[in-house]
Order: structure tokens, then sequence, then C-alpha cells
């Protein structure tokens, strides 16, 4: 019983947290940007964001936590992943989220002379934040791949 709640909870934690970053990605953020005006759009997803980080902390604490029960010396590369998952998480939810945060709320009170290299600074939080999440999901699907594999 102890071993398969242990895999369960790992399990559910994978893909909680791997469906997340697909829901979000290609259902949540093209249907808001097609439908709201660009500035409304960007407010919504800006109030989902710190909840959107917070599913891969604590999926990835219980990911860790039962990598961790069923024994360090038996998971080999499964640990790669997760700390890819981890760190890319880490990263757009700590790093870059706020920064982008605050280069928006900057923006709103620029001057015209000021705009364009908030905005070019903006863009490139963006695209990192769009390469972290991508990382963070190939690594989950390498990790949900080297589970199957295993079982």
């Amino acid at each position: 019983m102890g071993s398969t709640l242990i895999n369960f909870i790992y399990l559910l934690s994978l893909v909680c947290w791997i469906g997340s970053i697909i829901f979000f990605s290609f259902f949540v953020a093209p249907v808001v940007f097609k439908t709201l005006e660009r500035e409304k759009a960007g407010e919504l997803v800006g109030i989902i964001f710190p909840r959107y980080y917070m599913i891969g902390y604590v999926c990835g604490v219980l990911v860790l936590v039962t990598l961790l029960l069923t024994g360090p010396e038996t998971v080999g590369l499964k640990w790669c992943a997760w700390g890819i998952m981890m760190l890319g998480t880490a990263s757009a939810g700590l790093g870059v989220n706020p920064r982008a945060k605050t280069l928006k709320e900057k923006l709103k009170d620029a001057s015209e002379t000021e705009k364009p290299d908030l905005e070019a600074r903006f863009k490139m939080l963006h695209s990192l934040s769009v390469k972290l999440n991508a990382a963070v999901l190939f690594a989950g699907l390498w990790l949900l791949w080297l589970t199957s594999a295993s079982h």
C-alpha cells in the first residue's frame, strides 16, 4: 500500500505539473490574448502567474519527496529532469516574472522616449519566460518518459 500511494502521489504531481503547463500555454493564454485587448489580457495573465508557478513549486516538492522515498539510488536520470523542471520554474516564477511585472508597471507611467527601451526589455523577459516554460515542459515529458520506461 505504501509504495502504491507514493507512486500515485508522484504520478499525480508530475501530470498535474505538466498538464498545467500544457493547459495554460496552449489553451488559456492564446484564448485570453485573442479575446481580450492586449493590456487587459496581460493583466489577467499577471493575476494567473503566481498561482501557475505555485502549482510547479508544490508539484515539484511532492515529486522530490516521492523520489526520495522510493530510494534516491534508483532514480538516476530522473534527478536531472526534475532539476531542470525546478530550476526553470523557480527562475521564471521568482526571477523573470517579478521583473516583467515591474517593467509593466513602469511602462504605464513611462514617457514616450522611455517606452521603446522598456518594451524591448519586457519582450526579452517574455522570450526568456517562454523558453524556460518550454524547458520545463520538455523536461517534464522526459521525466514522464523515464518513469514509463522504468515501470
